[in-house]
């Protein structure tokens, strides 16, 4: 780890920021057979994009982009949507955060697969690939997984994670 890295090419730069950059992802794939247990909405989030000293820029594609209008004023999210034309620019940018926040999409993978620090939201069954009863997982060593306790409930996992950050700074 990492195996895969990224290819240098002109995109824009992250501004500089006094606290950690995070990327976001709420939702995966509306076309995938279990999206409606994996993705969560961008309103699940809310609490966690209230966390202080964080810049959010948000790694989302697709329809679900459109929920970053409806954020309430104290959420700070940079919509890099635009500039997300293939892996590679995703990747690059994944290189400039210093974590991914992610439901299970392939954007779990591509930031485990470069090395980049990942938390991976899961739902209440997940893919069997995540395994059961583990916070970590054997194909990500930089990957860090918090679980549904209960279907459909994903404010528990987001409070597992508010509370991971706050143990981190």
């Amino acid at each position: 780890i990492p195996y895969l890295h990224v290819t240098p090419a002109p995109h824009p730069q992250l501004p500089p920021s006094p606290g950690p950059k995070v990327g976001i992802v709420w939702g995966g794939s509306p076309t995938h057979k279990n999206d409606h247990n994996r993705s969560a909405t961008l309103e699940d989030f809310i609490p966690l994009l209230k966390q202080p000293n964080i810049q959010w820029y948000s790694l989302q594609k697709g329809e679900r982009v459109e929920e970053l209008k409806q954020l309430p004023d104290p959420c700070n999210v940079t919509d890099l949507s635009p500039f997300l034309t293939d892996f590679a620019a995703t990747a690059r940018f994944i290189q400039e955060l210093d974590l991914v926040i992610t439901v299970d999409t392939s954007v779990a993978h591509l930031a485990g697969a470069l090395g980049k620090p990942v938390w991976t939201l899961l739902c209440y069954a997940p893919d069997w690939r995540w395994m059961l009863d583990r916070h970590d997982t054997p194909w990500y060593p930089t990957m860090r997984l918090f679980r549904q306790t209960v279907p459909q409930d994903w404010s528990g996992v987001i409070r597992q994670v508010i509370k991971s950050a706050r143990g981190n700074r």
